[in-house]
């Protein structure tokens, strides 16, 4: 029943929806539902209006409320858009080929893509860049890699920078280019824990990138007539556990190992792993491929062992069937009566000792940077690749 309106009478006037006849009593609007807060004395002839709204009545209205909430919307998109723009930046940093300058700094980055020619390449900067490390990419070398680039890229010049001693090696290689004196380096094994903190110490990344597959492949004087050795007695023999060579089935002679200093190489890596510091003091150090072949074919007894590309096709030595583990599951390292790497065997693993080659340089925002990038895309383009085959390594595409 609704308060008499033809009599005097206390009253309470919403002041949210202006409803003028709430009664005395009454803590919430008869209309909108709203607490009261207003009181009026009205009678029948007067109109009685709401007192005016305070500062939260106004903020609380619905079209208010609506406002803010937009602009909170607004500043909430805003502020996204914000962090994908600086999260994609930062990621695009990290990638490979693409390349700005300004006066005051370098900054790289780019778009993973692989090319057919090493002319496609973008991005080559011009100038000389010294580059060196592990021996096994001369043979890179002997197959014209160094003239395609030139012809692909006049202005990027090359030039092999070997260590003062004269020892070239991955690890050496290694150490000058994070010592600076490299723009990038040739590795024939995967940079570990040590590298990459040694150039974070120093203010700046590594990176790595494979361009081709590798078989180790050992050899012995060309009198050692047997069907071949397991991992595990190849380890035994470069640890000194095994000193003749009756004991795995051949002459009675002694057994000589030749290798290349760990110093310089990474090859022990790949035959031992984590042990890589177990050698024998018997074996006797070499300076390169060239010198192992040519001591283990004068040495009855001798072995020896490296990348495949300079080692295949010599004719003064015989090369080892190699078994997984101590099994005697040899697999023999080429094929086509010893001509070429057995390239179906390293690439399904069937082969035990196989490693992935890769070119190595410095992330820091400089030229030096830039040109690894090029020359790992100029050999991972297909013309590149042509050449990585001819050179008797695995092609990865």
């Amino acid at each position: 029943m609704e308060p008499d309106k033809s009599n005097n009478q206390k009253v309470i006037v919403c002041n949210h929806c202006g409803y003028d006849t709430n009664p005395a009593t009454a803590k919430r609007c008869v209309k909108c539902g709203k607490p009261l807060n207003v009181s009026l004395i009205r009678d029948s002839n007067k109109v009685a209006n709401p007192e005016p709204k305070t500062l939260t009545d106004w903020l609380l209205t619905p079209w208010i409320i609506r406002l803010l909430s937009g602009m909170v919307f607004l500043l909430f998109s805003w502020l996204m858009y914000c962090l994908f723009v600086t999260v994609s930046s930062v990621n695009k940093s990290e990638d490979i080929g693409v390349y700005s300058s300004s006066d005051s700094n370098q900054n790289i980055s780019s778009d993973v893509k692989l090319y057919n020619s090493m002319k496609e390449i973008p991005n080559v900067p011009e100038g000389t860049f010294n580059y060196g490390g592990a021996g096994i990419f001369a043979s890179l070398t002997a197959e014209g890699l160094n003239e395609a680039v030139t012809n692909a890229h006049p202005n990027f010049r090359l030039r092999f920078t070997e260590p003062k001693d004269g020892n070239p090696g991955g690890k050496k290689g290694i150490a000058m280019l994070l010592n600076g004196q490299l723009s990038f380096t040739l590795y024939g094994t995967s940079l570990d824990d040590a590298h990459y903190s040694k150039a974070q110490e120093r203010g700046f990344g590594l990176k790595q990138m494979p361009v081709a597959l590798d078989a180790l492949v050992f050899f012995t004087h060309p009198d050692i007539s047997i069907p071949g050795l397991s991992v595990a007695q190849l380890q035994d023999i470069y640890k000194g556990k095994l000193t003749n060579w009756k004991q795995v089935g051949g002459p009675d002679v002694p057994i000589i190992p030749f290798a290349r200093d760990p110093k310089a190489t990474g090859l022990f890596n790949e035959l031992f792993g984590k042990e890589a510091g177990q050698i024998s003091p018997r074996v006797q150090f070499i300076r390169d491929a060239t010198d192992s072949i040519r001591q283990v074919a004068s040495t009855p007894g001798g072995i020896s062992f490296g990348g495949n590309s300079i080692i295949i096709g010599q004719k003064t030595i015989r090369l080892l069937a190699i078994a997984k583990g101590n099994s005697q599951e040899y697999v023999q390292p080429v094929v086509n009566d010893g001509k070429r790497i057995n390239a179906t065997a390293v690439r399904d693993g069937t082969y035990p000792l196989t490693r992935r080659l890769f070119i190595v340089f410095r992330q820091d925002n400089t030229v030096d940077q830039l040109a690894g990038e090029a020359y790992a895309n100029m050999l991972l383009s297909k013309e590149g690749q042509q050449i990585v085959d001819k050179a008797g390594f695995i092609p990865l595409r």
